[in-house]
């Protein structure tokens, strides 16, 4: 995010919003072309005033609300700007200006160029296969597939080997039947969640169970669900709250009932009570989600995830649909589902995400395969990362903001949505890259940074992000 597209948008965001997009008008040329300068023909307006038509009659310019709009985010300290940049390691670059990345979701340090320095230890000598990284595109040459992006619809001519592999090695990381790969995990819990709410012949209703938290994805895999399916937040991390909702729609007859939850909830750091969750669920005869892209290949024996960290397994009787995101803890690119055969085949079938759109490119796939596979690795980094969610942990207490969290995820509490704009510039102009997590992101007045630890960051910028946030928040 530029320092430039900073102060022109009241500092540093989430991210989660859009660029600022000039639109030069045009001048008729003499050889009755159009070129860049002032406006031609009917467009003689500012897009934001009206244009003017021949006659003289003003009318609204048809995208003029979209300027109102972008005013009134920018007056509520809700504006985002792309920022655009290039991370490496521990740190990010943006305009030049070379700084400590606490924005990242490469957890595990895998996702960019080379190892960690020092994250190998006995394992330094498993290191994950030249052609499996980010920085090299030879694998677009692969002898297996051929210089070509995917183009097809796994149903059509989309899928191969590589997808196969992949899909295996993640059930066999979750002890489950089968998995399926989607372009993104966004797209497997929109996906998944309209699959288990049903809609086929003969299907009853369905009433889902939502956390109040849940990620955006969750949110409208819900609403995708369609008008049969009944919608019912419950409020954060509390059993009891499910438990008195869920027992009011009874047990057995046609509806179905399901529970949805992140892991790791990716803006708190916190973690879903999965035992009482998978109690509730087989006590109401529910079906129990866990969007886990947060804690997998993270947290658990093995990296199998948050379920297997709290003692849950993913099956019948714990977990019964998993899904996760390739881009975070695995450093890859894509998503999947991981449950039973039928419920997979049943994805297949009837979910639109799946079926109506390209799949990964199978070089992609071949990608995450190997990162999956590279064991030894990802083991040595969870160690190294554990040792620095507990450095900073000291690091935030000692700089007058202890956390709650007992994972890499670690906010800092503002409140104030300017305000929390004000810290992230402060940070920002002290080499450290926290951009603030607003609305809507995080709930109205609730505004924070999100400190992102990974398996990069040495004690030297542990310690400089100490001495940053002593004076974050006083000074803003």
């Amino acid at each position: 995010m530029a320092a430039r597209a900073h102060r022109s948008s009241s500092g540093p965001g989430d991210g989660n919003g859009g660029r600022r997009h000039g639109c030069t008008p045009l001048r008729r040329r003499g050889n009755g072309k159009m070129s860049a300068g002032s406006s031609g023909g009917d467009c003689d307006a500012d897009p934001a005033r009206g244009a003017v038509p021949h006659g003289g009659r003003v009318r609204p310019h048809a995208t003029s609300f979209a300027k109102k709009e972008l005013d009134e985010l920018r007056s509520a300290g809700l504006y985002r700007a792309l920022r655009h940049g290039q991370a490496s390691g521990q740190h990010v670059t943006i305009d030049g200006k070379k700084m400590i990345n606490l924005c990242s979701n490469d957890y595990l340090g895998i996702g960019s160029a080379g190892t960690p320095e020092g994250a190998g230890g006995a394992d330094s000598d498993h290191r994950v296969d030249d052609r499996a990284g980010p920085e090299s595109l030879g694998m677009l040459q692969h002898a297996e597939y051929g210089p070509r992006i995917q183009s097809s619809s796994r149903l059509l001519s989309g899928g191969g080997g590589a997808h196969v592999r992949l899909e295996r090695a993640l059930a066999e990381s979750k002890s489950c039947d089968d998995a399926l790969s989607y372009p993104t995990g966004y797209m497997a819990n929109t996906g998944v969640i309209p699959v288990l709410a049903g809609g086929g012949v003969g299907d009853g209703d369905a009433v889902i169970f939502s956390d109040s938290l849940n990620h955006a994805s969750i949110i409208d895999g819900c609403r995708l669900a369609g008008s049969r399916c009944r919608i019912v937040t419950y409020r954060h991390n509390d059993a009891s709250d499910l438990e008195s909702k869920i027992a009011g729609y009874g047990r057995g007859g046609r509806v179905r009932r399901i529970i949805v939850t992140e892991g790791v909830f990716s803006m708190d750091g916190d973690l879903a009570p999965l035992r009482e969750l998978s109690d509730i669920a087989s006590r109401h005869g529910a079906v129990l989600m866990v969007d886990d892209a947060h804690g997998d290949f993270v947290l658990g024996r093995g990296g199998r995830g948050t379920p297997d960290h709290l003692g849950v397994d993913v099956s019948a009787d714990g977990v019964h649909v998993y899904t996760s995101s390739l881009s975070k803890g695995l450093g890859s690119f894509g998503g999947y589902v991981a449950s039973d055969e039928s419920v997979i085949r049943l994805c297949v079938n009837r979910s639109r995400p799946f079926i109506y759109t390209s799949a990964l490119p199978a070089h992609v796939a071949e990608h995450a395969y190997r990162r999956v596979a590279s064991k030894d690795v990802l083991r040595a980094h969870r160690k190294r990362l554990s040792r620095n969610v507990t450095l900073m942990q000291d690091a935030l207490s000692e700089s007058g903001h202890p956390t709650d969290s007992k994972t890499h995820i670690m906010p800092v509490m503002i409140g104030d949505e300017r305000r929390a704009l004000r810290v992230a510039d402060h940070l920002y102009r002290r080499g450290i890259y926290a951009p603030a997590i607003r609305y809507p992101t995080v709930p109205r007045g609730e505004a924070r940074l999100r400190i992102s630890v990974t398996a990069w960051l040495d004690e030297d910028a542990i310690g400089a992000i100490r001495e940053a946030m002593a004076s974050a928040v006083s000074a803003a």
